[in-house]
């Protein structure tokens, strides 16, 4: 499952939000954890939402919960916007843009894609 979170945050608020969202025990390349069935990678971007977060884990650990509830998890965990992309064959592009926010509204919406990261578009 990959995200962008609006603001950087800390990797240990980040791996615990991610951990929590997941209902699985996560780790970050920083923050080891023994008995963690799953890795989050972070990517920080200048332009944009600040954070990329890829969260993976093995097929034999399936996580039941969708893309947008964990989305939502984060966004209340990390008190801050969080935008992803779903599959939609309707869309001209093939997918559609989502923001979760920290008060558990899912959002469509549009974005601008930047040379490195992904932001809102700006209205009119």
């Amino acid at each position: 499952m990959n995200f962008f979170v609006e603001q950087a945050a800390p990797d240990a608020a980040v791996v615990l939000a991610c951990s929590r969202a997941c209902g699985l025990p996560l780790e970050l390349e920083t923050h080891l954890q023994e008995g963690s069935v799953g890795f989050v990678q972070v990517i920080r971007y200048p332009e944009g939402f600040e954070m990329g977060l890829c969260i993976i884990w093995p097929p034999s650990t399936p996580v039941s919960l969708s893309q947008a509830a964990v989305a939502q998890d984060i966004a209340r965990e990390l008190r801050q916007r969080v935008l992803f992309d779903v599959e939609d064959s309707a869309a001209a592009s093939g997918e559609r843009w989502m923001l979760a926010t920290p008060d558990g509204a899912l959002l469509t919406v549009d974005v601008r894609e930047y040379d490195d990261g992904v932001g809102l578009a700006q209205a009119g």
